[in-house]
């Protein structure tokens, strides 16, 4: 399926709820937005009251003519965000980014999701099921209360385990350690911490298991023209920049902006340069 092109809309705010302590759900009315979102997309917010770049937060449900956010706050914009009364008119740059890919009819595909990096996966596990393909999700936090989401998707999947690290939800294990313990899928689909995104990258390689992951850096301009949201791809991936070496350039890697050329990337086409955090 082609992406359509991001628009410019003016969308209101419908509501908003704090699910979790720091965690919030807003609903806004965008028909534009909601029509032409697909999973692992994102917005732009130009969020009133301050005076720095639009904020970048993926689209979690879209249906009809409404979409929604589910984010954690974690700066000035999005504690303002958080903050906005209902009815509250907001402009969106969006649908952003690129899309997972969906396997044929009666395949297997497994959702590895961590912490906040649930977002993706309602709208992907619904295109999934509309495809006919069979579809098991793991999701794990660092306790109970930030497994935002979970009942949300669990509607969405075949079969939903949870996993936590201090046992208070679900077992006492990772989301690698679920992924390791079931069934081999024919796709696996990602998204959540740098360190998490890496195992699950190499245990895919490992198995020889296509593998897509939806990563998060820093955004800066949404456009691709900062650069400050770059990671490595081998050289030749489809995501690089394809930009020639320099005759004395040794490098194994190129370059993508995980703004405009992601934020989905096959796994092997990552190179992981730095330890994650």
């Amino acid at each position: 399926m082609a992406l359509e092109a991001p628009t410019i809309e003016t969308t209101t705010l419908i509501s908003r709820e704090q699910v979790a302590p720091g965690f919030w759900l807003l609903r806004l009315r965008g028909r534009e937005i909601a029509r032409r979102t697909r999973a692992a997309q994102y917005v732009a917010i130009d969020v009133p009251g301050t005076a720095v770049a639009r904020l970048p937060l993926g689209v979690w449900t879209a249906q009809g003519d409404e979409f929604s956010l589910l984010f954690r706050e974690w700066g000035e914009r999005t504690r303002k965000l958080a903050g906005l009364a209902a009815g509250t008119e907001l402009s969106c740059v969006g649908p952003l980014g690129n899309t997972f890919s969906t396997p044929g009819r009666g395949a297997r595909a497994l959702i590895a999701a961590g912490g906040i990096g649930i977002a993706p996966f309602w709208l992907l596990a619904r295109d999934l099921r509309q495809a006919k393909v069979r579809v098991s999700a793991v999701f794990g936090a660092r306790t109970k209360a930030m497994l935002v989401g979970a009942e949300q998707l669990r509607q969405e999947v075949d079969d939903l385990r949870l996993c936590t690290d201090d046992g208070s939800e679900g077992q006492r294990a990772t989301v690698i350690d679920l992924v390791l313990a079931a069934p081999r899928p024919d796709v696996l689909y990602g998204c959540g911490p740098a360190g998490m995104l890496r195992a699950l990258s190499a245990h895919a390689v490992a198995t020889d298991t296509a593998c897509e992951i939806s990563m998060e850096e820093t955004f800066g301009c949404s456009m691709g023209t900062c650069w400050g949201c770059v990671v490595a791809v081998r050289r030749g991936a489809g995501e690089g920049t394809g930009y020639p070496a320099s005759p004395r350039d040794s490098r194994n890697y190129d370059f993508a902006r995980v703004c405009i050329d992601g934020t989905v990337f096959p796994a092997r086409d990552v190179l992981w340069l730095e330890t994650p955090a």
